[in-house]
């Protein structure tokens, strides 16, 4: 089974890792799988994704514009020029390379099954890209969805089915993390930019966390949202305005190690998000034994047990999030145990099953396809 997989990006992003660790556990089931991804026509920026893989890749160079649909077409027309038109299954992560398939397919160079996995539905502040993420969520024969309220809301809101192929975690991954180095009470944010993850919100709590914890700190992993337009200026702005800014360290592109030392760094991790599949760095902190906070949006609550892995809020509410994150601060005993207890909730979601779930539905699709074509 040769399989194409898409994913729009190269650097640390969910659905970019989601591919990642997707195609080389499909690739330890005999599963003959090439990725393919994007990056703008920049020497600096087609070296490579931001970790090793051994999963044979190809980036597709596209020419950057400012203009979002401008832009877009662009990195859908190196899909539609680069793209190889011999492969038994093409699986995108992302509305790009569906959009591009069904173009493809709708001119007759694809025949061959087309899944789509979604991470979440994105509800962009921008109308055309609003509504050209609707519709390239249906463009998909077959749909992959990360959670089971991902897979109620595509039924209800699109009256599509799907199947629900999880993220995943390796353990291992995270085992023997490098020593601490942060002296300080240290929060972490590892997530886009965008403003469905809520940072802000984040940043606007720590006055309060401060005014019990003076020498807390905030460590941002963040790259700009798709849109390329929320930047780290705005937020490095706005921690200067709740005068904070002495206390929150911003990162765009790190590496595997970097990352491993942050969690090590880190006493909280926190997602405030407005808009979550599932939260793929709560599943990361999890592992590492870091107690985290998040908000009950999304997948989330089907990954978080409140009051156990660490504390659930209502998005959008600076003050319960202060709250929160001053109190795990103040008691390292519930910060050790939530951290204990973060780490077998996600033992529970394994890279290997999440790859026989997707193995399975490729072979039902290619089953259905030679039913079909069968004289």
């Amino acid at each position: 089974m040769k399989v194409a997989m898409l994913t729009y990006s190269t650097g640390a992003r969910g659905g970019v890792a989601h591919a990642l660790k997707l195609s080389e556990h499909l690739l330890e089931l005999g599963v003959d799988v090439t990725i393919h991804t994007l990056s703008r026509n920049d020497p600096q920026r087609v070296d490579g994704f931001y970790r090793k893989t051994e999963v044979p890749f190809e980036i597709h160079g596209y020419g950057w514009e400012d203009d979002v649909m401008a832009r877009l077409g662009n990195m859908i027309d190196a899909y539609v020029e680069g793209l190889p038109r011999d492969a038994d299954i093409y699986h995108t992560q992302d509305c790009v390379g569906g959009t591009a398939l069904h173009r493809l397919h709708e001119g007759g160079a694809l025949a061959a099954p087309i899944f789509r996995t979604l991470h979440h539905i994105d509800d962009f502040a921008e109308p055309r890209l609003y509504e050209f993420e609707k519709r390239a969520i249906r463009h998909a024969d077959h749909r992959f969805v990360v959670s089971e309220y991902w897979r109620r809301a595509l039924k209800e809101e699109y009256g599509l089915d799907s199947v629900i192929a999880h993220n995943g975690i390796d353990l291992d991954d995270f085992e023997d993390l490098p020593a601490r180095q942060s002296k300080a009470p240290t929060i972490l944010f590892v997530g886009g930019l965008e403003p469905r993850k809520g940072l802000e919100i984040l940043i606007l709590s720590l006055p309060e966390v401060r005014a019990v914890h003076p020498n807390a700190v905030l460590r941002v992993v963040g790259k700009t949202g798709f849109r390329g337009v929320d930047s780290v200026e705005w937020f490095e702005h706005l921690a200067d305005r709740a005068r904070v800014d002495d206390a929150v360290t911003f990162h765009e592109s790190i590496g595997q190690d970097e990352l491993r030392q942050l969690y090590s760094d880190a006493d909280i991790v926190v997602l405030p998000s407005r808009n979550e599949g599932w939260g793929l760095s709560l599943m990361e902190a999890m592992a590492c034994r870091r107690p985290v906070i998040a908000t009950k949006v999304g997948g989330i609550p089907e990954l978080v047990r409140d009051g156990i892995d660490g504390i659930l809020i209502e998005p959008d509410d600076t003050k319960a999030l202060g709250g929160a994150i001053t109190e795990l601060l103040g008691n390292p005993a519930l910060r050790a145990r939530m951290g204990a207890s973060g780490r077998e909730r996600a033992r529970a979601f394994s890279w290997e099953e999440t790859a026989r779930v997707t193995v399975r539905e490729y072979e039902r699709a290619l089953k259905k396809d030679s039913q079909r074509t069968r004289p």
